[in-house]
């Protein structure tokens, strides 16, 4: 117990400390004109993915309490495809970019046991490993869809690995993914430090949709040892506003210049509000979220918590985006509002607006009342 324990906290904190020493000297210019290999944050992230998976894979201290037998190629093979993704948008060939996450994500769906089935009651083996594969894919570009805000993504990102340390730490999932997820969320950690507002690094959509393949691949393997469902709620943020941008985008028709300015999150934006109160009022659903997808552990229903998580998600997301003042609806804390209503202040008045009040004595406020 103490081995897992002093061997977890050295991947969590190793993974934050390479992450932030490699990311904080990639200058902030990080799409130039000319794309530079050095200059993009994608490859530091992604290589740390890869050199912490080998590490976990080749020291993890147990891999007995696992229902599959995990190969070297169930950890590397997700890094690798996202690579190869990653190429694919930087060559320009757009029709070729979703074709591409799909076939590789039947590729790992077709590698996971043949026991394994999503929904068993409703599909037949076959269908369900296509389904399987949209899933992947959708949680890909969803991820991508997220990176409209600084830090949502990789808050995103967080909420998913921290939920499974959550499961690991009940028994619900092996140690091996538990090691896994402590490498990935300290090297997120780090970039979400640095790309929160005012943000010092930030990373393209195409590389967090690269690295949505990776989290759906690890979401996969998570579902193979029955945690399907909790994962499900933990996502329940990326695929409330994956619905919601589908919706304006091609049922009210809102043609937008890009695809993630149709999120819920990003009209908040357009509203006036804080970016920083943004993030920390969607923080607030990532922890419930959390709470949400180890209580569904004890649950006899495997959909409907994730059904009501997705529709608290949208509830919370429709005010937000509603028509009501944001200052109003971010945060119920006395704290919270003072400061959103400060940020908005900022924007909205200029000192040479407020008008000075003048001093009134106390015998003038005692004769004010005795009037009254």
């Amino acid at each position: 117990m103490i081995e897992n324990l002093v061997f977890s906290i050295s991947i969590l904190l190793s993974g934050f400390v390479l992450s932030t020493f490699f990311l904080s000297r990639i200058p902030f210019h990080i799409f130039p004109e000319e794309y530079e290999f050095k200059l993009d944050p994608f490859w530091y992230i992604i290589g740390l993915f890869l050199i912490f998976s080998g590490i976990v894979y080749f020291t993890a201290p147990s891999f007995d309490d696992t229902i599959k037998t995990y190969s070297f190629w169930d950890f590397f093979l997700p890094i690798i495809f996202s690579i190869i993704i990653y190429f694919f948008y930087l060559l320009g060939i757009s029709w070729l970019n979703y074709i591409t996450i799909y076939l590789f994500a039947l590729v790992i769906c077709f590698w996971q046991p043949e026991t394994f089935n999503l929904f068993p009651e409703h599909l037949s083996p076959l269908q369900d490993t296509f389904v399987e594969a949209l899933l992947i894919t959708l949680i890909a570009i969803g991820l991508g869809l997220l990176n409209g805000l600084p830090a949502i993504a990789s808050m995103q990102f967080n909420t998913i690995m921290i939920a499974s340390i959550i499961l690991v730490y009940l028994g619900i999932l092996p140690q091996i993914l538990g090691f896994m997820a402590l490498a990935y969320l300290g090297i997120m950690l780090a970039f979400s430090f640095l790309s929160w507002p005012p943000e010092k690094i930030m990373l393209s959509n195409e590389a967090f949709i690269s690295l949505g393949f990776v989290l759906a691949c690890f979401m996969l393997q998570a579902s193979v040892e029955f945690s399907e469902t909790s994962m499900l709620i933990a996502a329940a943020f990326l695929f409330t506003e994956l619905g919601y941008a589908l919706y304006h985008r091609f049922i009210l028709i809102q043609k937008r210049e890009y695809f993630f300015m149709n999120t819920a999150s990003f009209k908040l934006y357009e509203l006036g509000a804080n970016e920083k109160v943004i993030c920390i009022s969607i923080l607030k659903i990532f922890l419930l979220n959390i709470l949400l997808s180890f209580i569904q552990i004890v649950s006899y229903e495997r959909l409907a918590l994730p059904v009501f998580a997705v529709a608290l998600n949208f509830w919370y997301l429709s005010i937000l985006s509603g028509d009501t003042q944001p200052e109003e609806l971010l945060s119920i804390s006395k704290w919270g509002r003072k400061v959103i209503k400060a940020s908005f202040a900022k924007k909205t008045s200029s000192p040479h607006d407020v008008k000075p009040q003048k001093k009134t004595s106390k015998k003038s406020r005692k004769k004010q009342r005795a009037d009254k």
